[in-house]
């Protein structure tokens, strides 16, 4: 069925009962969150702002089976922080650019807007209608095979799409709905016009980043998420798609937006309490020698589990480039500060545990 052609469209609801107790519980832990970043130093507050930004960008492409580099898009986001406004000269730069903007959610989501993100998106990129709505019919389909492919969505025709967006955007200005449920029923509304040739996805996650900074941006990756359960992402759109009388029954959709979201924020203070961690063990240990302190800082650097796993004197000899022997007196004197201590291995294979608390 064409929801467009229903009266339901585009009266998108959700069951607010059904939704109450996981939209509390990602409330309650962003609440956390915010207040585990308040004890990060600002170096450490802008190096979790560049990891969301990147992973954001790097994952949203990789939904839609296309590949970034890391390395590029934190580079250019690094780039556009610095000279905000430049004319980007690569598309990882014009990427970025999208990126900050979205998540800064600074003044109206308007058609112009959206025509700058899709020319950003598609920067250095040949396509058809880039930067306009779309001129020709969409159809969503499964299936490899030609000729046999399973219609799961016919989008509205051409004609209507300018309209349509015009609705959507007064919507969003007076909405009054909790951020996540919002940004869940837009992004689903917004995906069900479909009004871009291509990138729709992409900018429909932006939207979603651009609805969270009304109220503060999201201190993770969402589309890390996403990608973490893409089959579920579209099935999701899909099952949030069911005409209900007068209404389109968006719930299944929700549902599953919030529980990305809480996987989201969890994997967010995990990373925010092993900083905690981390900064706790060296103000414990704060005379650790250069060199045993520049072994245990890329320990942390590598994460908490590689720091769970200690270190024995062969690999501290590679990352401290000192012979073998060096390696076992610096960790006995590591031993001897506290800042370690022995694992139940013996001889060569001796293993050096963090003394963390």
């Amino acid at each position: 069925m064409d929801i467009w052609k229903t009266p339901a469209w585009p009266n998108f609801r959700h069951d607010a009962a059904a939704t109450e107790g996981p939209l509390a519980d990602f409330s309650a832990r962003l609440g956390s969150i915010k207040g585990l970043q308040m004890a990060l130093t600002a170096e450490e507050r802008r190096e979790t702002f560049l990891r969301a930004v990147t992973s954001e960008a790097v994952a949203s492409f990789a939904i839609e089976g296309a590949a970034l580099r890391s390395a590029d898009i934190e580079a250019s986001v690094v780039a556009s922080l610095a000279h905000r406004g430049a004319e980007p000269q690569r598309r990882t730069d014009a990427i970025a650019t999208l990126m900050l903007d979205a998540r800064e959610g600074q003044g109206e989501l308007s058609e112009d807007r959206l025509f700058h993100w899709h020319q950003l998106l598609f920067h250095g990129v040949e396509l058809e209608d880039k930067g306009r709505w779309r001129s020709f019919p969409i159809v969503i389909v499964r299936g490899a095979s030609v000729g046999k492919e399973k219609v799961l969505y016919s989008a509205p025709p051409p004609d209507c799409v300018a309209a349509m967006m015009q609705e959507f955007f007064t919507s969003l200005e007076s909405s009054r709905l909790p951020v996540p449920v919002h940004a869940a029923l837009s992004h689903l509304w917004f995906e069900s016009i479909h009004p871009f040739s291509d990138g729709n996805g992409r900018i429909g996650r932006a939207i979603v980043e651009y609805i969270f900074a009304q109220d503060g941006a999201l201190p993770f990756s969402l589309s890390r998420q996403i990608e973490a359960d893409k089959q579920g992402y579209y099935r999701a759109l899909q099952a949030g798609r069911k005409v209900a009388g007068d209404h389109i029954d968006a719930t299944p959709f929700v549902l599953w937006f919030l529980e990305r979201l809480t996987a989201g924020i969890v994997a967010a203070e995990t990373e925010a309490r092993f900083l905690v961690l981390r900064n706790g063990y060296f103000m414990r240990f704060p005379d650790l020698p250069r060199r045993g302190e520049k072994v245990l800082r890329r320990l942390f650097a590598e994460g908490p589990r590689r720091v769970s796993e200690g270190i024995s004197a062969g690999p501290y000899a590679k990352i401290a480039d000192v012979s073998l022997a060096t390696a076992t007196r610096d960790l006995a004197e590591l031993e001897t500060i506290g800042a370690v201590f022995r694992g139940a291995e013996g001889g060569r294979s001796t293993r050096y545990i963090l003394t963390i608390s």
